[in-house]
Formats: C-alpha cells, sequence, structure tokens
C-alpha cells in the first residue's frame, strides 16, 4: 500500500479523526446510559418516622418518595403475566402505596423464595412497633456496570485514537505549511 502524497497527509489523517470521533460517541453516550441506570433501591425507615425509597445508579442518586406508616397499604411481591408458551414465572418485591405501586427490585428474579424472603422482612419490619431503624436494599448495578464499563472503555479508547490522529493531523499541517514555504522561497 502506497503512503499519500506529503500534500495530502493531513487531509487523511483529518478524516481519520473525525471518523474516530463519530465512531466513539454512540460508545461514550451507551456507556453512560448504561452506568446511569438506577438498579439499585433502598428503603430507609426512621423510628415512628416516613420511609424513604431511593434509586442509585453508579453515577447518581434520587429519591423516589416519602411514605408515612399510614400511606403504605402493602408489600407483596409481583409475579409476570407473560403469555409465552413455556416461559419460566418471575418475581419482583413490589411496595404499594397510596400513591402508586413502586417496585422494591430493579430486575425481575426467577427464585420465589429471594423474593418473598425480601417481601416478609419489609412486612415484618412495618407490622412491628417500628422502635428502631431500618434500612433494606436490593442491588442490581452489577450487570449496568459491566456492560456501562465496557462501552466506556471502548469508546475512551477509540477517543484517545482519534486524540492521536488529530495530533498527527496538526503535525502534518505543519510540515505542509513548511514545505510550501520553502519552496515558495526558493522561487
Amino acid at each position: 500500500m502506497r503512503a499519500p502524497p506529503a500534500s495530502r497527509r493531513s487531509r487523511a489523517t483529518a478524516i481519520g479523526a473525525t471518523a474516530f470521533l463519530i465512531l466513539a460517541l454512540p460508545f461514550l453516550v451507551l456507556g453512560v446510559f448504561f452506568l446511569g441506570q438506577k438498579a439499585r433501591l433502598d428503603l430507609r425507615c426512621e423510628p415512628r418516622a416516613a420511609c424513604v425509597l431511593t434509586s442509585s445508579s453508579w453515577l447518581s442518586q434520587a429519591e423516589v418518595g416519602r411514605y408515612g406508616p399510614q400511606d403504605i397499604r402493602r408489600v407483596d411481591v409481583a409475579r409476570s403475566r407473560s403469555t409465552r408458551k413455556g416461559a419460566a414465572p418471575i418475581f419482583r418485591p413490589r411496595l404499594e402505596t397510596t400513591s402508586g405501586v413502586q417496585p422494591l427490585a430493579y430486575q425481575w428474579t426467577e427464585d420465589e423464595a429471594e423474593a418473598t424472603a425480601f417481601v416478609d422482612t419489609v412486612q415484618r419490619y412495618l407490622s412491628g412497633p417500628r422502635t428502631d431503624p431500618f434500612h433494606v436494599y436490593r442491588d442490581d448495578r452489577r450487570a449496568s456496570l459491566r456492560v456501562g464499563g465496557a462501552f466506556t472503555g471502548v469508546g475512551l479508547a477509540v477517543l484517545c485514537l482519534c486524540l492521536w490522529l488529530a495530533a498527527r493531523t496538526v503535525a502534518h499541517r505543519r510540515t505542509e505549511r513548511a514545505e510550501r514555504t520553502g519552496r515558495a522561497l526558493l522561487s
């Protein structure tokens, strides 16, 4: 393969840098999207006070709602209603309040015992005297870390290649400018 003429090397590397920048952007956007999925749900209750439900990602945290003892109707396990033949049932704990139903887990699980144990823990606290603080959480962020980290890593690697090509473009332009200036002085 023949190298492009010296007068066009800067143009070729500029096109390459632009192409790699366009390639890096979707990876970076998707990486931030996956790392920003709020897959950890925390339920904190203080004695004789409102319970606070928060959702967290690797990048941020947000309060879903505050629920007083009178606002919480029940805690139960939601079951999937898949119409596909042979579909395995899946389960997720949820909190039913006066303002609507809130999931207590980001992902559904195939283990009903796991979801039921989570619900029983919350139900025991809510039905008791509520004299101690209570904190329970479900963290499903591991999958989003793997996928989001992979996308972000690839995006950053491609972005580094883009920056290297941009630096080569600047060097080629300086060389081309010096060659043109040298030819102009000789003429």
